[in-house]
């Protein structure tokens, strides 16, 4: 079933409470479809369920206790998603969870972002990369035509996941930003060329600095500078003396880092 619903006026307020069925289902329908989830597919348990064309992602929704609860099929999408995770969803589908979302629009946002992840997790790049290759005739299937769809693909998804900000500055000029792999395209296998959690979006000075090995990020995201960087360098590029950090640092990240730290990084 599908549904095209008009303009409506969020509500500002904390919930103090639902308000009639009718009235939040309106809205947790139109938080739905301003999410470009375009497929009602019905009710289940309380929970109103909802689809996006063409992707396998599904989130269900309902309010309860004060607050609106959104369950989705991936627990991949899940895992990334902010906001308390809660035991929760329409049991006969299997779903990985929920988050609990206080207004209807931080129940907006988390669909929204449910379904940009959904197009980059956990396998979703290396799949396309497939399909466009594909597409291409069989004198281009050489390693370096292979390896430009690769990484357009991955700067894309990247773009993606960090909604299009460096992941440290939060730089929002797509010209300023590159996509640099942990792991490096030559040393991975084809799915961890393609993972999002393999890549950082950075402004062009970090990410030639950590491309170098002359920055690294631990297992909580901290920036770690190496020592060959002078003060007066540090100055220049506007780091010294400042503490910095990964705006998203999630379990995926860790090993992809890891590897960078043990085998990129110049410490000294």
């Amino acid at each position: 079933m599908r549904r095209s619903l008009g303009r409506t006026r969020w509500p500002k307020q904390q919930l103090p409470g639902l308000p009639e069925v009718s009235h939040s289902d309106t809205l947790i329908r139109k938080a739905a479809s301003d999410a470009g989830f375009d497929i009602e597919t019905g009710l289940v348990e309380g929970w109103l369920g909802f689809a996006v064309s063409g992707a396998p992602i599904k989130a269900w929704v309902r309010g309860m206790d004060r607050c609106l609860y959104l369950s989705l099929s991936s627990p991949a999408v899940l895992n990334e998603m902010p906001g308390r995770a809660a035991d929760g969803g329409p049991s006969t589908q299997s779903p990985a969870g929920a988050i609990s979302c206080a207004t209807f629009e931080e129940l907006l946002a988390a669909l929204t972002r449910a379904r940009v992840l959904d197009a980059t997790l956990p396998d979703r790049l290396h799949s396309r990369w497939k399909e466009r290759l594909a597409q291409v005739s069989a004198t281009e299937t050489e390693a370096v035509v292979r390896q430009r769809i690769g990484q357009d693909l991955f700067r894309e998804g990247l773009m993606d996941y960090w909604e299009g900000r460096c992941a440290v500055t939060r730089l929002d000029v797509p010209e300023l930003l590159r996509a640099s792999h942990a792991k490096p395209w030559k040393d991975a296998t084809d799915e961890e060329r393609l993972d999002v959690h393999n890549g950082l979006l950075l402004a062009v000075h970090l990410d030639a600095l950590f491309d170098k090995g002359l920055l690294a990020f631990d297992e909580l995201g901290n920036g770690l500078l190496s020592r060959r960087l002078s003060p007066e360098t540090l100055r220049l590029l506007g780091l010294q003396g400042k503490a910095f950090r990964l705006a998203r640092c999630v379990e995926g990240h860790l090993p992809y880092l890891r590897y960078h730290r043990e085998n990129i990084f110049r410490p000294d």
